[in-house]
């Protein structure tokens, strides 16, 4: 968790509980970089604005441990330029938050010194750990009324260098939570040789991620939420119900299209349509290493739990006997 930041109480939903100031955070990940400015309402994020620009910071981490030189003073523009628009949204500064591709880079650092000279802002390299508990946080706080609050929940925050799976219930937050180097831009460099992958690579990755996944006992009616825009992709491709059979004949439907061409047909951007397939795949193998029938994606995750941590820290959330208050 990051230091100062305190847990959110996701089950406070009392009407009224608007929070008039916005906060704002820009999300740093491997293939994006994201703009959040959102007001809390009952206990889920309203979203003010936002943006998103494709900066592919984690292209070539894995194989060559370093950012593109390239990259860098790019994305840390786009960052300058988020700041700006979060401010004339009338938020605070905004936080930014760096996760995998930055925190796994060799020079990362130069990233958070070139943001800092162009910016003036401080980017925070984030822990996996604490950059579950978020996603975990901001997933279920975008589930709606018709989840089981009850319930637990195995949120799997899949980005581009790594996946975060995540076990817990709205009560008591997170309670297991392991980072795997199972993002999409990862699986797709490491198991797929070409523009498309073939069915024996998809077939070598879904191996690799079951051998890859820590050996949990999920408690009985278990959901599984995907989270990251990898997951909210799928959902722009495919209205089916996301059963493991289902999401590993979409990876081989997603592999006979080139790149280009499926971006084009879907509206994707061409990063996120060479990934998708890998995505899918990796997705279908954790509803198979668990025997779970299917998975729910979640439009909520790390920037939504950020929004909610600001909030409260702002002084805009407290607890009163268990159930949430408005300050």
């Amino acid at each position: 968790m990051i230091p100062g930041w305190r847990t959110v109480d996701l089950q406070a939903r009392e009407p009224g509980g608007r929070v008039l100031s916005p906060q704002a955070v820009i999300d740093v990940g491997s293939n994006t970089i994201h703009l959040l400015v959102g007001e809390v309402e009952d206990g889920a994020v309203l979203p003010v604005t936002g943006e998103k620009i494709s900066a592919r910071l984690g292209a070539g981490v894995d194989r060559t441990g370093r950012i593109e030189e390239r990259r860098i003073p790019l994305a840390a523009e786009a960052i300058k330029l988020f700041g700006m628009v979060a401010q004339m949204n009338g938020a605070p500064e905004p936080t930014v938050l760096a996760t995998s591709a930055v925190r796994d880079a060799a020079n990362g650092q130069e990233l958070v010194e070139e943001v800092r000279k162009k910016a003036g802002l401080e980017m925070r390299l984030i822990s996996g750990e604490e950059e579950a508990d978020l996603g975990f946080r901001g997933a279920v706080s975008a589930l709606g009324e018709g989840y089981a609050w009850e319930a637990p929940a195995l949120v799997v925050d899949l980005g581009g260098g790594s996946a975060q799976l995540i076990l817990g219930d709205v009560a008591e937050g997170a309670q297991r939570q392991v980072s795997l180097p199972l993002g999409s831009n990862r699986t797709t460099e490491r198991f797929s040789a070409g523009d498309r992958p073939q069915a024996k690579e998809l077939k070598a990755l879904r191996k690799a991620a079951r051998e890859m996944l820590p050996d949990w006992k999920l408690p009985k009616g278990t959901a599984v939420v995907a989270i990251g825009g990898s997951a909210r992709a799928i959902l722009k491709v495919t209205r089916d119900e996301l059963t493991a059979e289902r999401l590993k004949k979409l990876a081989e439907e997603l592999s006979e299209k080139p790149t280009a061409v499926l971006a084009r047909e879907e509206g994707l951007t061409p990063e996120r349509a060479r990934v998708l397939p890998a995505a899918a795949a990796t997705l279908a193998a954790i509803l198979e290493r668990y025997e779970k029938p299917s998975l729910t994606v979640a439009r909520g995750g790390i920037r939504e739990g950020v929004i909610l941590a600001l909030t409260e820290e702002a002084g805009g959330w407290r607890r009163r006997s268990g159930q949430g208050e408005v300050g």
